[in-house]
C-alpha cells in the first residue's frame, strides 16, 4: 500500500471534512503535533494500518532510514496504490481490561503482539528492530516507484543482469515491483514483476 502525502497538519485539511469529522479527541490527537515532518506530494510505503478513535491510522517512516514508523492520519494522504502487503495479517484485540477494542493490519510479529510489539520497536529494542528492518527491505520492494526508472536486463533461464556492476543472478520473482542486486545493492525495476489487476491506484 502506498500513499502521498497531501495535507500536514490539522488546520490545512478541507473544511467540510474537520466539520463532518465530529472527533474532539481526533483534533486534540492531530494538534498535539501542530506540524507533522511530512513532505507534501511525497509517496510512502505503509507498514502498517490501525483504526483509534473510529478513525484510520497509516504507520510510515517519514525517511528511509527510519528504524521505526510513526503513526498518521489517514486525511493527511491520498491512497495511490491501494493493494496490501501480501505480508500483512489482520487481527483485533480487546485492551485497557477489555473496554478499548483495537485492529491491526501489518506483519504477524506486529499484529499478534499489538500494543507490545511496537512499544519495543519505538524504544528500539534489538529483536523488534530486526524484524522491521526484516520486513521493511520486503515492503520496499512490493510497489512500484516512479523515482526508479531503469530496469534490470532480462535474460533467458531466469537469469537477470544489473546495469550498474554487471552482475547476473537468477530470480522467478513475478510479485515484487523492485528488485535489488544482489552485489552492488542498486534498486531496480522488476521485469518480471505482473501488476494485478487489483493494484490498481485509488483515492479515497
Amino acid at each position: 500500500m502506498k500513499v502521498k502525502a497531501i495535507y500536514k497538519n490539522w488546520a490545512s485539511l478541507p473544511s467540510y471534512f474537520v466539520l463532518e469529522s465530529d472527533s474532539p479527541r481526533l483534533e486534540y490527537q492531530i494538534n498535539n503535533r501542530s506540524d507533522y515532518d511530512l513532505e507534501l506530494e511525497k509517496e510512502y510505503i505503509v507498514y502498517g494500518m490501525t483504526i483509534r478513535d473510529n478513525f484510520t491510522w497509516y504507520f510510515i517512516c517519514e525517511e528511509s532510514t527510519s528504524r521505526y514508523p510513526g503513526w498518521y492520519p489517514s486525511p493527511f494522504f491520498e491512497v495511490i496504490d491501494s493493494s496490501l502487503s501480501r505480508f500483512w495479517i489482520y487481527t483485533y484485540k480487546k485492551l485497557d481490561n477489555y473496554i478499548t477494542q483495537r485492529c491491526v493490519f501489518s506483519f504477524p510479529e506486529w499484529a499478534n503482539n499489538h500494543p507490545d510489539f511496537y512499544d519495543r520497536l519505538t524504544d528500539w529494542e534489538e529483536e523488534e528492530t530486526a524484524i522491521f528492518k526484516k520486513y521493511k527491505e520486503l515492503m520496499d520492494l512490493e510497489f512500484e516507484d516512479p523515482a526508479i526508472t531503469e530496469y534490470a536486463q532480462q535474460e533467458e533461464d531466469g537469469w537477470l543482469i544489473c546495469w550498474s556492476c554487471y552482475e547476473a543472478w537468477q530470480l522467478f520473482n513475478t510479485l515484487d515491483a523492485l528488485i535489488k542486486c544482489p552485489k552492488c545493492e542498486k534498486i531496480l525495476n522488476n521485469p518480471r514483476y505482473v501488476k494485478s489487476e487489483y493494484s490498481l491506484a485509488r483515492s479515497f
